[in-house]
């Protein structure tokens, strides 16, 4: 992984843990976008929320789209394409 990939996804950790029950309280029943380290969109629609990242600029290396209600995953996912990423 790359150097800008970790630092981003350790400012989204940080921030999801600080707004934890926030997120769970207010948002529940919506997904949450986040980048950055901060909430980037809070909606409904999985879509919109994940359309709102890819509209950011400049574009995040992590980004996180979750059910409030259940939180995001920080585990690396191993994948066949996993060999791009890195």
């Amino acid at each position: 992984m790359n150097e800008v990939f970790e630092q981003e996804m350790e400012q989204n950790r940080k921030a999801y843990e600080a707004l934890r029950e926030k997120i769970r309280i207010e948002h529940a029943g919506k997904y949450v976008a986040m980048a950055f380290g901060r909430i980037v969109c809070v909606s409904p629609d999985f879509d919109e929320a994940m359309n709102a990242v890819k509209e950011l600029s400049p574009s995040p290396e992590h980004v996180l789209v979750f059910p409030a209600e259940e939180g995001p995953i920080f585990d690396i996912i191993d994948s066949p394409y996993r060999e791009l990423l890195e």
